[in-house]
This record gives C-alpha cells, sequence and structure tokens, in this order.
C-alpha cells in the first residue's frame, strides 16, 4: 500500500491540474475551425462546421445599400478591332471636309465616326476628327481663326488616344476671351470655349499617341493639312449631373 501512495498522488495532481487548465479562461477568444468525421471503411473524411459569416466592413459607406449603384448604365465587355478605326478615321474626314464647307458650323469636329460610341453617367468614348483649315472662320466665340477654340472642362478628365492624321495639342496655360459653352437651353455649367492659349505647352501628335487631360485644363487641337483623328475618353469626376459628358 505504500508503494502505491506516491503513484496516487501522482495521478491527483496531474487530474487536479487538467482540471485547472480547463476552467482557465481563453485569452483569446475568437471563431475556430471545429473539425468532426467518421469512419466509412476504415477511412477517415474530415467535415468542418459552419462559421457564420459576416458582411466585411468596407470605409465611406462602399457597397451600402443607402447609396447608388455606382455604375449603373455600365457597358458589356467591349472590343474594337484597329482596321474598323483607321476605316472610321477615313470617314470622319469625308464628312468633316463637308461640315467645313458648310457656313456658321464654327467647329471642325465630326463626331461618332465607326465603332467607338460609349456615353454613360460615368464615363464617355467616342472618336472626333479635327480638321485643318486654310482659311479663317468665325469660332463658336467668335474669333476669326483657322483653328477650333481652345476647350476647358470643370468635371471631367479627357483621355487621347490619337488614331489617324498627325497635328498638336496645346495644353495649360489660361484661355483668352473665355466663354461659358451654349446650347439650345442656355449656358453649359462647367464648359468653357475661347482662343488663343496663352502660356500652354505643346505637344507634337501621332496616331498611337496618348494624351491625359486633368479637368480645368485648356486645350486646344491644331491639326496638320489632312487633320487628325482620335479616341477620346471622357472621365467624369462628380462635377456633371448630366448622364452624357459633353
Amino acid at each position: 500500500m505504500k508503494r502505491l501512495f506516491p503513484a496516487f498522488l501522482l495521478a491527483a495532481g496531474f487530474i487536479g491540474y487538467m482540471a485547472g487548465y480547463a476552467s482557465k479562461p481563453d485569452v483569446n477568444p475568437g471563431p475556430q475551425s471545429v473539425r468532426s468525421g467518421h469512419f466509412d471503411d476504415l477511412s477517415m473524411i474530415p467535415t468542418a462546421s459552419a462559421q457564420e459569416v459576416k458582411q466585411e466592413p468596407m470605409p465611406f459607406g462602399y457597397n451600402s445599400p443607402h447609396q447608388p449603384a455606382l455604375a449603373p448604365d455600365a457597358p458589356p465587355a467591349t472590343y474594337w478591332n484597329i482596321d474598323d478605326i483607321r476605316k472610321a478615321h477615313a470617314e470622319l474626314a469625308e464628312s468633316s471636309m463637308k461640315a467645313a464647307a458648310q457656313a456658321g458650323s464654327g467647329s471642325s469636329q465630326s463626331f461618332g465616326g465607326g465603332p467607338v460610341n460609349i456615353h454613360t453617367r460615368n464615363f464617355a468614348i467616342f472618336m472626333l476628327y479635327r480638321l485643318h483649315r486654310d482659311k479663317p472662320v468665325p469660332s463658336l466665340t467668335q474669333v476669326n481663326s483657322v483653328w477650333d477654340d481652345a476647350e476647358m472642362h470643370a468635371g471631367a478628365y479627357d483621355f487621347y488616344v490619337i488614331t489617324g492624321g498627325t497635328g498638336e495639342m496645346i495644353v495649360g496655360g489660361k484661355i483668352a476671351n473665355m466663354q461659358n459653352l451654349r446650347d439650345k437651353d442656355g449656358i453649359i455649367p462647367g464648359e468653357y470655349r475661347g482662343q488663343p492659349i496663352v502660356g500652354g505647352q505643346t505637344f507634337k501628335v501621332k496616331p498611337g499617341d496618348w494624351l491625359l487631360i486633368p479637368p480645368d485644363t485648356p486645350h486646344q487641337p491644331k491639326p496638320d493639312p489632312g487633320g487628325f483623328s482620335y479616341m477620346i475618353m471622357k472621365i467624369n469626376v462628380g462635377s456633371y449631373p448630366w448622364a452624357l459628358i459633353r
């Protein structure tokens, strides 16, 4: 009996230690995956108990049901073939030559030729062509010039990809004779026209060149003989209330 007493004490101590450890509070509580299993043909198939899935909190109310959709009118994935874009350049050049023969247009630009023509609330993509003039005509702001008026947009980035022809883009500086653009409904807020640009930077452009123009930045096209065309993406920064970014 005396020989069994030390073993009894050791067993009792071990049991007490395990009981104390089991009752010890978890200092780092949290969800833990629990695995269980069963035997089937001597193989064990583990499964994981389902945990409650909580939605990840996002900053600034992102994906909040109380906010409107970020892109409710987004187009589907779209592909443009370079052959179609080159064809559109030729078509735009032809239509622009016809428009230049008509008095009072005030602008040489020709819109929307070929396959590139998307307009949404957040951005727009389309093609433009700028004609080279040999003789001055009154611009939209009634400046007698061979060049179209310079432009400035308070609410949108302009991103250009030159698709045909060559010329210059004057960017930055200030617009002399600057006026609000008007349409049939009156003044268009945040849209300005006029010329010339004073103190701008000149970029020579050719097919394949890219140009990013931030909001509130004057820019004016000066095409070489033969004109030039470009794909333009207008990215709304939230200042414009309309869907069609001008």
